[in-house]
């Protein structure tokens, strides 16, 4: 019978060895290393020249992704699991421990869980799915009087955030370090008589400035804080323009006016910040911004202006109260 004209021809026997080679190298080097696994240090152990592996996999995201549907991924174990736990703080510190035991043993899973992975919808689904978990879980807590009121969930995204960075690097040495820290850090979420908290909880917009701060030199720009705030607004927003009328109703009095400005005029405000929303949802570059927004250079200066005159922090407050 013959082959249907959209069907994938069939690997012969040497490559189906190949790429199941190619498959297990990559799961042992992603665990140890990361997003950040060298291609040549996969190849290198399937026993296989880099052709071979750019013939069976032409990108990292690629190779990533057939990784995590061949061995599949902790997370919806984990979210099963916690999901189950009637009690809100046991649930919520269950799946920080459960998370924090994974990030020991797969710096892949660490990396895709508190950043994603922008080239790739499939994989950066990982963080915003975990990105909602863990606001489900921190707000059921808050609700059952569990977690101090004036704790935020970005708290607890900077928690999750630190271990992320520290985890895998006293694995070796000390692989139970982190559970000391995780357990003072829940102390301090956890409601009760003491002082107030210090005022005031890191913002979105904050956790987007430090992902624009110079990464060191032996790590890609990820941006692992502000793929958080992409997760967020990712899970926050359909496919289409971010912003509603209703919704820009709402914030467009907390914008810059144009009134008695010398100069042009300010250029359309929504259009700006749409194209500040879609560069966060979607992790391009700056200059990579569609051409319809207009000049990358004027929404990089406008984005780092409101940031620096409070814009931002205002929309939210007004977001807040309505």
């Amino acid at each position: 019978m013959p082959a249907s004209p959209g069907a994938r021809p069939a690997l012969r026997s040497d490559a189906r060895r190949n790429r199941r080679r190619l498959l297990e190298a990559a799961r042992g080097v992603m665990r140890q290393q990361g997003l950040e696994a060298s291609l040549g240090e996969i190849a290198r152990r399937a026993g296989v020249g880099n052709a071979t592996l750019y013939r069976h996999f032409p990108t990292r995201e690629a190779l990533w992704e057939a990784v995590f549907a061949e061995y599949g991924s902790e997370l919806e174990e984990i979210r099963e699991r916690v999901l189950r736990i009637p009690d809100a703080w046991e649930a919520l510190v269950t799946w920080l421990e459960e998370t924090c035991a994974a990030f020991a043993t797969d710096k892949a899973f660490a990396d895709l869980v508190t950043r994603g992975m922008s080239q790739s919808p499939a994989l950066n689904e990982l963080c915003t799915t975990a990105l909602r978990l863990s606001e489900t879980l921190f707000r059921n807590a808050q609700r059952q009087g569990a977690i101090r009121p004036d704790a935020e969930l970005t708290d607890l995204m900077f928690v999750m955030y630190s271990l992320q960075q520290v985890v895998p690097v006293t694995a070796q040495v000390a692989p139970d370090a982190w559970r000391r820290h995780l357990a003072i850090a829940l102390a301090g979420l956890r409601s009760s008589e003491g002082p107030p908290l210090p005022p005031a909880a890191i913002t979105f917009e904050q956790f987007v400035e430090l992902g624009e701060c110079p990464q060191p030199v032996h790590r890609r720009p990820a941006e692992h804080a502000s793929a958080i705030a992409r997760c967020a607004s990712a899970a926050a927003h359909d496919a289409g323009p971010a912003i509603s009328d209703e919704l820009w109703e709402l914030i467009a009095p907390e914008l810059p006016s144009s009134a008695g400005r010398r100069g042009r005029p300010w250029r359309d405000h929504r259009q700006t910040l749409e194209a500040i929303l879609w560069r966060y949802r979607t992790g391009c570059p700056w200059r990579d911004l569609p051409a319809e927004f207009g000049p990358w250079q004027t929404l990089w200066k406008r984005h780092h202006q409101w940031s620096a005159d409070g814009v931002y922090q205002r929309i939210l407050e007004r977001l807040v109260k309505s």
